[in-house]
């Protein structure tokens, strides 16, 4: 029963700030929140790679070096494609 009410509560903080996006209107965000918004991919993205470079195997520092080359590229072509091939090529020829 406590499960069940934790996933209730969840499921109602989510649908609240899934409404919340649909209703607010853009002209009323304030300017310091619209700009924390835009940080918001980048740090889901982050969150998704992040745990995979700390292999415990022989990988590690391989994943590390593809990682950091993808990042040098981004940086540099502000492309997420390229820094995404970039890092699969790297980490494949090592």
């Amino acid at each position: 029963m406590e499960r069940l009410g934790l996933i209730l509560a969840v499921a109602a903080v989510t649908y609240a700030a899934r409404i919340a996006g649909f209703t607010i209107d853009q002209g009323r965000i304030p300017h310091r929140l619209d700009r924390a918004l835009t940080y918001v991919p980048i740090a889901a993205f982050a969150a998704l790679v992040v745990p995979g470079l700390s292999d415990d195997g022989s990988l590690a520092p391989v994943r590390i070096g593809a990682a950091l080359l993808a990042a040098a590229v981004i940086l540099l072509t502000r492309q997420l494609w390229a820094s995404l091939l970039a890092g699969m090529v790297v980490f494949w020829l090592l």
